[in-house]
């Protein structure tokens, strides 16, 4: 086990996939905290766009492998390189704090449908109801994880054409996913994709890669 740990996650990569995993839950779970119950939400819903978009519970497979996308993306990225791997979770953390900033100042809520008992597509996005509440949509976090895979890939140094082109297939899939099983408005695919550029962009213009050189341990560096 200590040798599969030490083979997935280079000494460089722990501290930055670890403050990634933490800060996810906390842009997840302070909103509500601040906000309470009471507080009024809002509706991004694009008419013409969101209210013709379609129920299908079958994209909730979708949905669910997204997870698989990002801990596959995100631990094979850092092993491309040092660099790739800060430039990755310094731009993720950039934008997770804008998320967090929209989540907190603008609360949204989503009506989902009623799903009723059916098949297995049914069951899995009961499942996910129950587990996900319809509020801190905008930008859509789904979203803004699978852009980030996508855009990390086209900087690889072994720039491998298939591997980009899956990248960007499966993420435009989890970005109809969002919309599909009504997780998400139209408009927060595009908050997803803004922020993780603004994130890249930050990262460049400041080269804020020297942050992480100073938190690791000396073994990392």
């Amino acid at each position: 086990m200590k040798k599969l740990y030490s083979f997935l996650f280079p000494k460089y990569a722990r501290l930055p996939l670890l403050l990634v995993l933490v800060f996810n839950c906390l842009v997840y779970w302070i909103p509500p905290l601040i906000q309470g119950d009471d507080i009024t939400r809002y509706s991004l819903a694009i008419q013409g766009v969101d209210n013709v978009i379609p129920f299908i519970p079958a994209f909730i497979v979708v949905y669910v492998l997204s997870y698989v996308q990002w801990a596959f993306s995100y631990i094979y990225h850092c092993h491309e390189s040092r660099e790739l791997c800060y430039r990755m979770t310094t731009s993720d953390l950039i934008a997770k704090a804008i998320t967090l900033v929209f989540f907190i100042a603008l609360p949204a809520e989503i009506v989902r449908p009623d799903v009723t008992d059916g098949d297995i597509f049914n069951w899995l996005t009961q499942l996910i109801y129950s587990m996900d509440k319809p509020i801190s949509l905008f930008p859509s976090i789904h979203c803004l994880e699978s852009w980030m895979c996508f855009r990390t890939a086209t900087m690889m140094a072994k720039r491998n054409r298939w591997y980009i082109g899956a990248q960007f297939i499966f993420t435009l899939l989890v970005f109809a996913s969002v919309v599909f099983v009504k997780q998400h408005f139209f408009v927060d695919i595009l908050g997803g994709i803004a922020v993780v550029e603004i994130g890249l962009f930050v990262y460049k213009k400041w080269e804020t890669t020297h942050i992480f050189e100073k938190l690791q341990l000396p073994s990392a560096r």
